[in-house]
């Protein structure tokens, strides 16, 4: 794990861009201290806005992209702090806590990663994919209800990358949920490897249907978070042994046996 700055930081928003279906993909230029170059894969930050007293609490978002002095955030929009945070124009202030939590494992050769993604849960799977060694089998499931909410389906596949699609109204890939994608997927001879992210109903099936083949699984949680550093412990899951993780700094990326969903 890359070391974590543990204040805040200024930073500036460089663009923001509207993806519809109430996503907007923002930019950050980032000082130096950060180092947004130190991002790994499934690791998030926390971020605040220029306003006052409400929202007090900063809202963390898992890391898209980087580029030098640059991250690349999505922020799909669900209350009130998402919604000031996706109207901020270029050059407004923010700060910014991180790289934090644990990432993904990186690949394996001679492994297929099969990187299911539901909804807003895609951005820590697309780094993934975007940083894996030339040569290692990395394939992006992408679902959601309809193709409108595959939001980041063209950045995907313009950055060269595999990628399926399904959505529950059959409107772009398959017909269905990503995990019937990932079912057919898994059909495929060879050895497999399965990363997640998405809301916890989805999470819960692919873990399922994990075990059932005795396939390797890795979850990426999307649990609330209000500190991001293990103190307020809001965002504990239970672990199997008994006892409780943070999923700020335990994870947010966890083996599927590490956690009770």
């Amino acid at each position: 794990m890359s070391s974590t700055n543990v204040a805040f930081v200024p930073a500036l928003v460089s663009s923001n861009e509207d993806l519809g279906a109430d996503c907007r993909l923002v930019r950050l230029a980032v000082p130096e201290e950060l180092d947004a170059s130190a991002v790994q894969p499934g690791q998030f930050v926390m971020v605040r806005g220029p306003w006052a007293r409400h929202p007090v609490l900063p809202r963390a978002f898992s890391v898209l992209d980087t580029a030098p002095d640059q991250l690349e955030l999505l922020v799909k929009v669900v209350g009130r702090g998402t919604r000031l945070i996706a109207g901020l124009g270029r050059g407004a202030p923010v700060t910014v806590l991180g790289p934090l939590g644990r990432p993904f494992p990186p690949p394996t050769p001679g492994v297929r990663d099969l990187l299911a993604g539901g909804g807003s849960g895609i951005p820590p799977l697309v780094l993934h994919a975007l940083r894996a060694p030339a040569g290692t089998a990395v394939e992006v499931l992408y679902g959601g209800r309809s193709a409108a909410d595959l939001v980041l389906a063209e950045r995907i596949t313009a950055a060269g990358l595999s990628l399926h699609r399904c959505t529950e109204d059959g409107s772009a890939g398959l017909k269905g949920r990503v995990t019937e994608l990932l079912e057919a997927r898994l059909d495929d001879p060879g050895a497999h490897r399965v990363l997640a992210c998405g809301p916890t109903p989805m999470l819960k099936a692919v873990v399922a249907l994990c075990r059932s083949r005795g396939v390797a699984c890795w979850l990426s949680l999307e649990t609330e978070m209000a500190c991001g550093i293990g103190i307020c412990r809001g965002c504990s899951v239970a672990h199997p042994a008994g006892g409780w993780r943070c999923t700020c700094t335990d994870g947010p990326v966890f083996e599927a046996g590490e956690v009770v969903l």
